[in-house]
């Protein structure tokens, strides 16, 4: 199973729910989505941005294969097709 690391901006200036958004990808997938911890190591990191200047500090957290930015919720389909291409990883 594909483990999803979460991170969420401070939401200063949300454009769009993030909640929500995520909400809709655990429907899509049966991955293991959770709020990233420093301590652990990802297949996936989801940076959930609240807008496009996606602000927030990600740098010390890890993962195998991909980092994803998310900056509104157009975003979705995108993040959805590289979901789908990691699956076969594990």
């Amino acid at each position: 199973m594909l483990n999803v690391g979460i991170k969420y901006c401070g939401g200063c200036n949300s454009r769009y729910d993030r909640k929500k958004f995520l909400y809709n990808l655990k429907k899509s997938f049966r991955y293991n989505f959770e709020v990233a911890q420093l301590d652990k190591v990802y297949d996936i990191l989801i940076i959930l941005c609240g807008c496009s200047s996606c602000c927030v500090n990600y740098s010390e957290l890890k993962f195998k294969f991909k980092k994803i930015l998310v900056r509104s919720e157009e975003d979705f389909n995108e993040v959805k097709n590289l979901l789908d291409q990691y699956s076969d990883e594990i």
